[in-house]
């Protein structure tokens, strides 16, 4: 399908959730600074062709570019090994195959690549291939500097690649035809594209708004996902969705579909699924922000200090859009660049877990990735033994915040 077609199938869509202006969730102020947090309209949409959710208007690039060099990001690993070894089963991939990578979130699956004995490899650089100068920028600028005459000139610089790994920076793109129009530039006729992204199904069922981020352009499930990437003219040839606790992981392994040939492998019949999963993920949402606030309503009734463990994006979108943010005391974390500094929501400030004890907490809402949060839970036994409470912000926990019974 041509470039302009699949455009054209993405704008059949309908308001799914207006969410009023929501802050850029990395923007932590310093102490002492008059600087004030940005913040834009965010409005959900619904694709009616494909079931695909996807924001209106994605923020400016240049305010989402992390302001501090400790700002990192990192995506699940576990099922490396496995992706590594059905990349180099592929028919016609050998150790004179060249594999390429979009960025340093590539780097770990390309260094197993290599142990494996496939050296003949290569990342785009941001500065020599996109042009873009500032260090601090991330997948947010460089995903918007990957035009087609970029892609063209990266051709020309390192030549065509066998297999040209993306992992987890489609759900970024501002305009996924034109990214994945360049991708293909950088692949021989009989390439592959090694494409990852988040899968949001389990939170779109769920109700949690914490999937919701405003980095991200597209909240795929395996549905949307393989319907957009045949209606951008791909073949399908590997599909996996992995598990993980909070966020599942999607792989696709692509090839150019030479042919004429129409939709395939994706069963139409399962889109009337999709947007109904994601209209009542709208329903799901407002009941959830009643509960939940009406749950923190009641403990500061009984004079409990509600503090937030955990000063990431997860938060920063659970306290916006549940607009709960007047209920909560501080922010915890124990990363030390964060100390001292103002959370992007509230101008909450932000101490270490010893603040948990010293400021007298009752309950502490949990918004750091629920892998993590049983550690935190263990580490801080004392606190349990003192009489305060750990409650997810993630449903589906056994703790989640919703479920606290009334007795406390």
């Amino acid at each position: 399908m041509h470039l302009t077609e699949y455009s054209n199938s993405l704008r059949n869509s309908e308001l799914l959730l207006d969410l009023g202006l929501q802050p850029v969730s990395n923007r932590f102020i310093e102490s002492g600074s008059s600087d004030i947090v940005p913040h834009y309209p965010l409005k959900l949409m619904l694709n009616k062709e494909t079931g695909l959710v996807h924001v209106a208007k994605p923020f400016p690039v240049e305010d989402l570019k992390p302001r501090f060099d400790w700002i990192t990001c990192f995506e699940p690993e576990d099922h490396l090994d496995e992706l590594v070894e059905n990349i180099i089963n592929l028919p016609n991939i050998n150790t004179d195959s060249s594999f390429a990578g979009f960025s340093f979130k590539d780097r770990s699956t390309l260094e197993r690549l290599e142990g494996h004995g496939y050296s003949n490899q290569w990342v785009i650089d941001p500065k020599v291939d996109l042009g873009v100068l500032d260090t601090l920028s991330s997948i947010e600028t460089h995903q918007a500097e990957f035009t087609i005459s970029k892609a063209d000139s990266i051709k020309k610089h390192r030549g065509l690649s066998d297999v040209f790994i993306l992992r987890h920076v489609l759900e970024h793109a501002e305009n996924t035809a034109v990214f994945l129009e360049a991708a293909k530039k950088l692949i021989k006729s009989d390439g592959y594209l090694v494409l990852e992204v988040p899968d949001c199904e389990k939170g779109l069922t769920a109700g949690d708004p914490t999937i919701i981020w405003e980095e991200h352009t597209c909240y795929f499930t395996g549905f949307s996902f393989q319907y957009l990437l045949e209606l951008a003219g791909f073949d399908v040839l590997h599909y996996q969705c992995i598990p993980y606790p909070f966020e599942n992981s999607i792989v696709a392994i692509v090839r150019k579909n030479t042919t004429s040939e129409k939709i395939r492998n994706t069963q139409l019949d399962n889109l009337d699924l999709e947007i109904k999963r994601a209209r009542s993920f709208r329903s799901k949402i407002s009941r959830r922000r009643h509960s939940i606030r009406s749950t923190l309503e009641r403990f500061q009734t009984k004079n409990m200090p509600i503090a937030l463990f955990g000063a990431g994006h997860l938060a920063v979108t659970f306290l916006s859009i549940m607009k709960i943010e007047h209920l909560i005391e501080f922010v915890i974390d124990d990363n030390p660049y964060k100390h001292g500094m103002r959370f992007p929501i509230s101008n909450l400030e932000i101490f270490d877990s010893r603040s948990l004890y010293n400021k007298k907490v009752g309950l502490c809402l949990l918004g750091l990735n629920p892998q993590n949060q049983p550690q935190i839970i263990k580490k801080h036994n004392q606190f349990i033994e003192n009489g305060g409470i750990f409650a997810s912000i993630f449903p589906g926990s056994n703790i989640d915040l919703a479920l606290i019974n009334d007795e406390y």
